[in-house]
């Protein structure tokens, strides 16, 4: 019996990432959708709805349909980056400087889900964070 739920559990989970992308869109589709301002709704971490925490830095984004995006921050201290768009894995690759930082792995017309991605070098155990945007 524990052998069933472990392999149960262990095939939900595994359909739960399969599904975890969803853009279905051309590249043509995703362009005429993401490339707006967003600023960002709420973000959920570990299934729990956070709004701004204090002293966390405020931002919006900015995406140009030519693979390019501003990340708009509050503070002034603004960047650029670069955004690619996976249609086989069904998401947008975010990067700053050649690092990958993000990936955007919902939109439509009214929301944008971004996912933070962890690199080699951060700290294991980094909470699962989603950021739910909306356009400006």
């Amino acid at each position: 019996m524990k052998g069933i739920l472990l392999i149960f559990g262990f095939l939900v989970g595994l359909s739960n990432g399969l599904s975890a992308q969803d853009i279905g869109l051309s590249k043509t589709q995703l362009e005429t959708v993401l490339c707006k301002q967003w600023q960002i709704e709420y973000a959920l971490m570990g299934g729990m709805k956070i709004k701004q925490m204090p002293g966390a830095a405020d931002f919006d984004f900015k995406f140009i349909s030519d693979g390019k995006y501003d990340l708009i921050r509050k503070d002034g201290n603004n960047e650029s980056g670069i955004w690619k768009y996976f249609p086989e894995n069904k998401y947008v690759e975010l990067s700053i400087k050649d690092k990958i930082t993000s990936r955007i792995k919902s939109i439509d017309e009214s929301k944008l889900i971004l996912i933070l991605v962890s690199g080699e070098n951060d700290p294991p155990g980094i909470p699962n964070v989603e950021v739910h945007f909306k356009p400006i």
